[in-house]
């Protein structure tokens, strides 16, 4: 309970289920203030994910599926940060805000877990490094300049063979995602090529690796085989059967042994869980946590799970729940309803929805899906799956603005302009005024820095004594890799001498560099391993 009695509710994530539920409990706590919401996410908005294709193909601008979360859910206090650590007994999450030196503790009474799962590429060899996800807004931006610009290139290129690899693209994964984005980029090189004379003239090659016997195995047999017809119908060649072995800068091998030259390679399959998932104790199958028909985590009252992340009983057709939008949603209201139950010592009720039917869309005008019993193809499918998205999607101002884009897309040809959002230098430089704390000691270790000018001290701290300089570092020096190396507050206190200009390398940017690079990370770890030692 906070200071005023009320029970507070923390929901981690702000995705459908977690937004779902946020929404919900914020209406509730209007009425009841029994009741304190609080919803943390590492992003200040909601992004549509299911609309994260038609990004990558141009036909909807990346901002118009966005909601700023605090416009959403208006009745809950908001916190843009990032969980890095639960203590279930304490009943407190750690939370990591854009300053990653500082740290807030926030208690609950009701934990609400809605981060879902997260890509990983690293099954395949060479995926991570050379294919592209579309999980986030981010990969779909990136995901299209990819291929603007690989068409750009083409254009440019006057090798035949160079031209031909520029100009194909694979996609890994036949379920929703894979088809969804295999039929719109297709569609969009097929519509904007007129524009590009010599890429024109070599013609595109796009291709669908799936391992299963047909693609969109979520579907009746029939429709799946007629989604696959029309992407043939289109040009799309699909490799059934087949499983990517390794993918490199050239693009993919298959499992038969199979290369395909590629300057684009999509992976949409390799999900594993939320890293916090592992530091906790908590019952899960294979990743996914288990909880019971009241969504709660099984062996916990206050903690409940939601989304793909949850292993959720499905009480209306047996097995489990799928991992989709429409479920997530569902959950995240009866999940609200039940904690405010919990809360005022009423019995919850369980989970129980048996899914309004699944649409697809494979391409311009064409889709396929299955409404309560009915399936449905064509033109038909296309025009319900754009119906149903639009009703779906979050405020009225980006229904208005998806409404307005596809209107737009019917009448005019694509926008293929290429924004790369690139700074003008990648390395992030600072300058600090002579007596300037550059790191504090005790702080969390946030950047590695190399001295470009001037001079720094050293400093260790000791409770009720004057700071004991333990060295003096020049241009050409480095510090703060202690800290990176061994995730720990940081040890010493670096204070300017003289003005000072640095490099700084992010946390992520260091360990990735410590990671790849040999010689590199054998000298940081010498240089850390004699400062620990003096």
């Amino acid at each position: 309970m906070n200071q005023s009695g009320a029970a507070r509710v923390v929901i981690l994530g702000g995705g459908f289920a977690g937004i779902s539920a946020a929404r919900e409990l914020g209406r509730l706590a209007r009425k009841d203030p029994s009741i304190e919401v609080h919803l943390i996410n590492d992003e200040n908005f909601f992004v549509f994910q299911p609309l994260l294709p038609e990004v990558v193909s141009c036909g909807i601008e990346p901002g118009h599926i966005l909601n700023p979360i605090r416009q959403l859910c208006p009745a809950v206090q908001f916190h843009c940060a990032t969980v890095t650590h639960l203590d279930l007994e304490a009943q407190t999450a750690t939370l990591l805000g854009s300053d990653e030196r500082r740290q807030s503790i926030l208690r609950y009474d009701h934990l609400i877990w809605g981060l879902g799962l997260k890509m990983d590429l690293s099954r395949v060899p060479g995926m991570a490094e050379h294919s592209y996800p579309i999980k986030t807004l981010v990969d779909a931006f990136h995901l299209r300049n990819r291929v603007l610009g690989c068409l750009e290139e083409a254009d440019l290129e006057a090798d035949e063979g160079v031209r031909k690899k520029l100009l194909t693209v694979v996609t890994v994964g036949g379920g929703y995602s894979g088809v969804e984005t295999v039929g719109e980029i297709n569609d969009l090189i097929r519509s904007v090529l007129p524009f590009y004379p010599r890429a024109r003239r070599t013609g595109h090659r796009t291709v669908l690796v799936h391992p299963s016997e047909r693609i969109l195995q979520e579907l009746d047999p029939d429709l799946g085989e007629f989604a696959q017809a029309k992407l043939r119908e289109r040009g799309v060649e699909i490799i059934l059967r087949t499983r990517v072995t390794e993918a490199t800068g050239d693009g993919v091998v298959l499992s038969n042994g199979e290369m395909v030259a590629a300057a684009t390679v999509i992976c949409t399959v390799g999900n594993s869980p939320h890293p916090l998932v592992g530091q906790l104790a908590l019952p899960q199958d294979r990743g996914r946590i288990l909880v019971d028909e009241f969504l709660r985590v099984k062996g916990y009252q206050n903690l409940w799970a939601l989304g793909d992340a949850a292993l959720i009983p499905d009480m209306a057709r047996g097995g489990y729940c799928p991992p989709t939008a429409q479920y997530a949603m569902r959950e995240g209201l009866q999940c609200a309803r039940n904690v405010l139950a919990t809360i005022q010592a009423r019995p919850p009720h369980p989970f129980r929805f048996g899914g309004l039917g699944q649409l697809a869309v494979v391409g311009r005008h064409v889709g396929v899906g299955r409404l309560f019993r009915w399936k449905i193809s064509g033109v038909l499918a296309w025009f319900l799956h754009r119906l149903v998205y639009l009703g779906k999607v979050p405020g009225f101002r980006c229904k208005v603005r998806v409404g307005i884009d596809w209107a737009l897309d019917l009448l005019f040809p694509r926008d293929i302009t290429m924004m790369e959002l690139r700074r003008t230098e990648q390395l992030a430089r600072a300058h600090y005024r002579e007596g300037e704390v550059i790191i504090r000691q005790g702080e969390i270790g946030d950047h590695f820095y190399i001295i470009d000018s001037g001079q720094v001290e050293v400093l260790q701290e000791e409770p009720g004594a004057q700071p004991k300089r333990l060295r003096v570092l020049g241009t050409g020096a480095s510090f703060g890799e202690i800290a990176l190396l061994n995730a720990q507050p940081r040890t010493a206190t670096v204070r300017c001498l003289t003005p000072v200009n640095v490099v700084k390398l992010s946390r992520r940017d260091f360990l990735t560099l410590v990671g790849s690079h040999d010689i590199f990370r054998r000298i940081v770890e010498q240089q850390a391993r004699s400062l620990t030692k003096n």
